[in-house]
């Protein structure tokens, strides 16, 4: 069991990771609408490491590391295939890391709670 987990949970990531990705480039999802300005959209990637925080308990910032870590090539890939290019590859390169970022984020402040959830319950 717990190497299903270790295994499927990354994937889990990787795959929702993607999803948030393209829908933040196809703009199915529009965060904002004036064109210079902060990545609002960064934040949807909170998702997936909040979602293996709570499927790995004990791996779950690793988990969620790989899972970003792993989907990044897949995302330079389809960006470069199916995406105008816009943003020179250094930027492309600090949105990659900013995301994986706001991955393993979700999954801190899950574990967070949990941690904090434990230590109301026990007083």
């Amino acid at each position: 069991m717990a190497i299903w987990r270790k295994v499927v949970a990354p994937l889990i990531c990787c795959i929702i990771f993607l999803i948030i990705f393209l829908l933040l480039k196809n703009s199915w999802i529009i965060v904002r609408n004036v064109a210079p300005g902060p990545e609002y959209g960064l934040l949807l990637f909170l998702v997936p490491g909040m979602v293996t925080s709570l499927i790995s308990r004990d791996s779950a910032i690793f988990s969620s590391f790989v899972g970003g870590l792993v989907s990044i090539p897949v995302c330079f890939l389809l960006r470069m295939a199916f995406y105008p290019r816009v943003r020179p590859l250094v930027q492309e390169l600090a949105y990659a890391t900013s995301a994986i970022f706001w991955c393993v984020l979700g999954a801190m402040l899950v574990q967070l709670l949990v941690i904090a959830y434990r230590q109301f319950r026990q007083h």
